[in-house]
């Protein structure tokens, strides 16, 4: 036995080694860079395959969509660079004049140094609101952008002047002063909980003021606009990501690039005619969201990721309920046709480590719902056996409980078999009769005879073959009742001595001449008994044409009697309805069951009757 059980559970392990493929992954997690990367070291843990995968490529896939960025706010410090040689000048091309003069380099590198004030409003996942779903959290909306100079350098506006005089202006720097709107798009890539990376791109038009007096006061003219693009990728970290409306602080790094070609110099002031600013600056941003929170769509991908696909499929459905629209739905219904296939293996396994703590009913269990979810044949073949198996101990264990005199426990057994085993169905009725003989055996013993009598016409009609033993059993209560036939006053228990005793004299040939005499004195009772029953049902039949006859001969009822009167002639009704009407008088419905199955409904108003119906 115990060989044949190993066989089978070796069975199971090398058929889910075979149908479910190597183990998965394992680990336990340590953070970095103050929790925002959690890297997972080996624990023991089996995951199913393309765990890794999932982690870093696909772990928030059915987050909720970002619909809408309401506010972002950067400040920042930039240089304007161009690759001068070691950064301290700009390109040679950077700035172009109307005629051949001195070229202005930009100044020292402190002098190229400013900051830059930037706000993004009303950031829209477009996709969201003209697709109720969303591919990936892609926004759009308006950018407004301040960019200045610290210490700007000075122009040479007196070599200037040597070309026309009109350029000889007093002393001034170039300190452009942009004012910008452009339309920004930005894209966050988030695949931890409390932060993500965010990818932004803006084009629009700059204007710029450029000539500054040492007073710090800006020359109206010349002045130019063009076109602007700005690049830019940061991080940003969620400060509470439970939050619908939440906030996020982060760091950019950004490249921006301004063509002022669009010069306006009425007064003919300056030589330039186009200047490129081509700034690189970090910024801190702070930033207002709504949406991208963890689903019950990713909660379920934990689940399958542990190899718990039962609740993987609950929570997928719901997810599908929730989220009806959500662009990865056609991931989640995948996942659950994976959970369908994958259900069975996990009840299987389930079933092996109840099997290998001697939990035989659980493993039974969790065997039978993965034989009917599964349609692998291999499959199922190994758990029909290892069925089978736990079938064949339960009965010969129920034996060896009967054969102990434990019916009751050998009969519970057998019952929580019969679902797997044709030989349990097949054996049950005799169970169920052992089970009940041994009740009337203790009912016997404990002196109720007509109990044990009882639970001896059960047995048999569970099992005919037990004939044998009632029958014994029969005329040990036959004896009992023989030696307790004197002080026999129930009728109906006298009825049952008789056919038992006449059941023992048929299995043992005759019962002596003494309880002969003891079963003609019990019949005797039963006739006298039979004929005193029958005076009395006699009786009570004259009794009931009598009090008819009374009634015919009395008062007859009439509209007018008072209560009392009825009272006396048809006594209590059944039921009374009372009512007060609206004018304050007393309404009462009486009602008398009549032995045809009808009423009669007797009217009362002030006590007097004044309506019959029969209905």
């Amino acid at each position: 036995m115990r060989s044949s059980v190993l066989i089978s559970v070796v069975g199971l392990c090398l058929s889910v080694s075979l149908i479910f493929g190597a183990a998965g992954t394992s680990d336990t997690s340590k953070s970095y860079l103050w929790g925002l990367i959690n890297i997972r070291k080996n624990s023991g843990i089996k995951y199913e395959k393309g765990y890794w995968t999932n982690r870093l490529f696909h772990r928030r896939e059915f987050h909720e969509p970002v619909n809408l960025i309401p506010l972002e706010l950067r400040y920042g410090i930039g240089f304007n660079g161009g690759g001068g040689k070691e950064g301290k000048a700009v390109r040679s091309n950077w700035m172009r004049y109307e005629q051949p003069v001195t070229g202005f380099k930009g100044g020292s590198f402190t002098a190229r140094i400013g900051h830059q004030v930037e706000l993004d409003v009303l950031k829209t996942n477009i996709s969201y609101y003209l697709f109720n779903s969303s591919w990936a959290d892609i926004h759009t909306g308006l950018n407004f952008r301040y960019a200045s100079i610290f210490f700007p350098a000075t122009l040479p506006t007196n070599q200037w002047g040597t070309v026309q005089s009109s350029w000889a202006v007093s002393k001034r720097y170039f300190a452009p002063r942009l004012l910008e709107m452009s339309v920004s798009n930005s894209a966050n890539l988030q695949w931890f909980e409390s932060w993500f990376l965010s990818l932004r791109y803006t084009y629009g038009l700059a204007t710029a003021k450029f000539y500054r007096s040492p007073e710090k006061v800006y020359d109206q003219t010349p002045r130019g606009w063009g076109p602007s693009v700005s690049y830019s990728i940061g991080i940003r970290y969620i400060l509470d990501p439970g939050m619908n409306n939440r906030f996020a602080v982060g760091l950019d790094f950004k490249h921006a690039y301004t063509k002022i070609n669009r010069i306006s110099d009425p007064d003919n002031l300056t030589p330039i005619t186009r200047f490129d600013l081509s700034n690189y600056g970090l910024f801190l941003t702070i930033s207002a969201f709504y949406g991208g929170k963890k689903t019950v769509g990713d909660v379920a991908k934990d689940y399958y990721y542990h190899r718990d696909y039962v609740t993987a499929k609950q929570k997928f459905q719901e997810f599908i309920s929730l989220y009806p629209q959500h662009a990865n739905r056609y991931r989640a219904e995948a996942f659950i046709r994976e959970c369908d296939r994958k259900i069975p293996l996990q009840y299987m396994r389930e079933g092996m480590s109840f099997d290998e703590r001697k939990l035989t009913d659980k493993a039974l269990n969790r065997y039978l719902q993965a034989r009917s979810l599964t349609d692998d044949t291999t499959l199922a073949k190994a758990l029909d056996e290892r069925i089978a198996i736990i079938a064949r101990d339960r009965m010969y264990r129920a034996e060896e409980l009967l054969a102990e005199g434990k019916a009751r426990e050998a009969l519970s057994l057998v019952e929580k078999t019969v679902r797997v085993s044709e030989q349990a169905r097949k054996a049950l009725p005799r169970f169920r009769a052992q089970a009940i003989l041994k009740e009337g055996r203790t009912a016997l013993d404990n002196g109720f005879v007509l109990k044990a009598l009882e639970l001896l016409d059960r047995a048999e009609a569970e099992d005919p073959e037990v004939r044998i033993e009632t029958g014994l059993l029969r005329y040990q209560a036959a004896i009992q009742l023989v030696t307790q036939a004197n002080r026999v006053t129930d009728f109906d228990a006298i009825e049952l001595a008789i056919q038992s005793l006449e059941k023992a004299r048929e299995l043992t040939g005759g019962l002596g001449t003494k309880n002969d005499q003891v079963l003609k004195a019990l019949k005797e009772k039963l006739a006298a008994y039979e004929t005193l029953e029958t005076q009395r049902r006699i009786e009570k039949r004259m009794e009931r044409e009598r009090k008819a006859m009374e009634f015919v001969k009395r008062k007859k009822l009439a509209v007018g009697m008072t209560i009392p009167e009825v009272q006396d002639l048809l006594g209590e009704p059944s039921e009374i309805v009372r009512k007060t009407t609206a004018k304050g008088k007393n309404s009462q419905l009486w009602i008398y069951q009549l032995k045809n199955g009808r009423t009669l409904q007797l009217s009362f108003l002030e006590f007097i009757l004044f309506k019959i119906e029969e209905e």
